[in-house]
């Protein structure tokens, strides 16, 4: 292929990739989760506040405040656009990036079948309309790998220098320079200047994270302080979120003098592992999952590829694992595991092109008629992302618009502490509040609390802990807690509380306040119960 055919093929690509990912977006929608924070925090730093997040790095929202300090604007929907469209935008670019590390590996061809198993991965596509962070964080892994790949040690500066930015996006990107060092040693021993080059790209990284470890040292008396970092260890998805609300702390060797060695290493390494595996094999749908079986295997006998680079490969897949072991253990969330996607479709190519170099000859196949073949595997993924995109779908409006009344409804309706709800019926809330007026969002204050805490009013906790519903109840009367929600559809936490939606006559203390049927809603199915602790005791 000539460069001008591969130019043109990956426009072409790109643009195919872009019409599919804004296929998932709907503009109409505000961001609401974690992309309003980073929308604020955005804000904030183009009125000079550039202080660190107690919990995530603000390397997305830097980027971000470049862009938005030419937005003057009164109406929230255009920062929340401008973020959406922007997180598309890195996305889209990254789709080339992802061919130069291909071109380390495979031949042009092959570099573009590994480009458009990128550029068309529903999951990834899916992920860049929210305006979250995963995007630019993907693109500085992917950098930051292609430059290791080298067999001249100087580019081990450009590489860690890339680390130093993924660490700025998201704290836990620490772990890409341990990747970068293990790989650096393992593929370019011998070579020379090894040693002084490295050298220089650690004195490079820590210049670029100083920044940040100096600020988080200053603001919160520890360089690698994250609200999340001794709370991992509480031993359940439900203990965590209820010790980031009581900011309790707890060590692996608290966890171990109280439960025993065994409980830990079941708790936190093989639920780990197991929950790594789950969600790999969900991310891998609707293609992926069956070329990595055949790649992962193919790989041990790579010899259409440089054994370094495929050491290279495993390195990075094995190790990022491992860093997200006790992580997933407690926070199964697909989001963490996105940024492998791209090194697994490494191995994913080499299957395509076994049987297309290989297989095909068995039919004496042309080099043309193997150039369709390639063509034929490329339109096949097409469709298939296109098909399971469907699962997706846009946003359904006529949910998102009962999520936004729910959430009108309970800011001015329930006055006191409600347990966190993982059904989604409170996904507007902070939306609601922080654009009561464009001075409060235009003036936001990183680490600033949204819904202040105010005596007798609307506030959200998930503090509250129990195995059971009495048990939750009892702790959450220490908590002030007032309400409690149960969705139809059972969330991923307290399943008790989803149980009241059909049995809440079994409870004496719980008075039903709000319906959804009553309210004549027709996807948000949930229901509202005050606490009376009178009747509880009795």
């Amino acid at each position: 292929m000539n460069k001008k055919q591969i130019v043109f093929s990956l426009i072409i690509i790109s643009l195919i990739s872009l019409g599919l990912k804004l296929y998932l977006v709907d503009f109409s929608i505000p961001v609401n989760s974690d992309n309003l924070d980073y929308t604020l925090n955005a804000i904030a730093h183009t009125n000079g506040d550039f202080s660190q997040s107690s919990h995530r790095g603000m390397g997305w929202s830097l980027f971000v405040s470049i862009f938005f300090g030419f937005i003057d604007s009164e109406n929230f929907f255009d920062y929340s656009n401008t973020i959406r469209v922007l997180s598309i935008g890195v996305a889209t670019f990254s789709i080339p990036m992802m061919y130069m590390v291909g071109r380390k590996f495979f031949d042009e061809r092959y570099s573009i079948v590994l480009a458009s198993l990128f550029a068309f991965e529903p999951h990834l596509n899916y992920n860049s309309g929210f305006g979250l962070s995963e995007p630019l964080f993907h693109l500085a892994i992917i950098g930051s790998f292609y430059f290791i790949l080298n067999k001249n040690t100087r580019f081990v500066l450009i590489s860690l220098f890339l680390a130093g930015l993924a660490y700025w996006i998201r704290i836990n990107g620490v772990f890409v320079f341990i990747v970068i060092t293990i790989v650096y040693f393992v593929t370019l021993r011998g070579s020379p200047n090894l040693f002084r080059n490295y050298g220089l790209g650690v004195v490079l990284f820590l210049l670029v994270i100083s920044p940040v470890l100096l600020e988080r040292n200053e603001e919160f008396g520890d360089p690698f302080y994250s609200d999340y970092k001794n709370i991992i260890f509480a031993g359940s998805p439900e203990l965590f979120y209820s010790e980031i609300y009581t900011k309790t702390t707890n060590s692996p060797f608290d966890y171990i003098e109280e439960n025993g060695l065994p409980s830990f290493i079941q708790t936190f390494i093989l639920q780990g592992f197991y929950n790594s595996f789950q969600i790999i094999t969900v991310l891998s749908f609707p293609f992926l999952f069956v070329l990595i079986p055949f790649g992962i295997m193919f790989s041990f006998r790579a010899f259409d590829q440089n054994t370094n680079y495929i050491k290279a490969n495993w390195i990075f897949i094995l190790i990022s694992l491992a860093s997200l072991t006790i992580v997933m253990s407690v926070i199964a969330d697909r989001r963490f595991m996105m940024y492998l996607l791209p090194f697994l479709m490494i191995f994913s190519v080499i299957p395509i092109q076994r049987v297309t170099e290989y297989g095909l000859n068995t039919f004496s196949f042309s080099r043309r008629q193997k150039d369709i073949f390639i063509i034929g595997i490329i339109i096949t993924i097409i469709l298939l992302s296109s098909i399971f995109m469907t699962r997706y779908g846009t946003p359904d409006p006529i949910l998102e618009n009962e999520k936004f009344e729910f959430s009108e409804y309970a800011l001015n309706n329930l006055q006191g502490v409600v347990l966190r709800d993982w059904g989604g019926g409170l996904d507007y809330v902070s939306y609601l509040r922080i654009t009561e007026s464009p001075e409060k969002f235009k003036s936001y204050e990183i680490n600033s609390k949204i819904i202040p805490d105010k005596e007798n009013s609307f506030k959200i906790s998930s503090a509250p802990y129990g195995e059971t519903l009495e048990e939750l109840i009892s702790d959450g009367e220490k908590y002030d807690l007032k309400y409690i929600i149960a969705n139809q559809k059972k969330g991923l936490y307290y399943p008790f509380t989803d149980e009241l939606f059909y049995n809440y006559n079994q409870y004496p203390y719980l008075k039903k306040i709000f319906d959804s049927d009553e309210f004549g809603f027709k996807k948000l199915k949930i229901k509202v119960f005050e606490i009376n602790y009178e009747k509880f005791h009795e």
